[in-house]
């Protein structure tokens, strides 16, 4: 998983890190500093909740696909 920052919507709140303060590290002006950043094991619901608590809605989750696409097992099969 990965957080996305938007630098233009923050709004200084500090909101995220009061949830999260090992994920959300602010500026000297208590702006988020970073942009994106992989979440580190463990840490996921609390990345989550930092930015559903960002009044400012400045911070996207980010998931990351499967790595390989599964097909259905109902899925005809064409013979060769």
């Amino acid at each position: 998983m990965r957080i996305k920052v938007h630098p233009g919507l923050c709004e200084g709140h500090g909101v995220c890190r009061r949830f999260a303060p090992s994920i959300y590290q602010l500026d000297a002006e208590g702006y988020l500093d970073l942009h994106l950043l992989d979440v580190p094991p463990g840490l996921e619901r609390d990345a989550v909740t930092g930015a559903d608590a960002c009044p400012a809605r400045a911070i996207s989750i980010l998931r990351q696909a499967a790595e390989r696409e599964l097909v259905p097992t109902d899925t005809p099969r064409r013979e060769s």
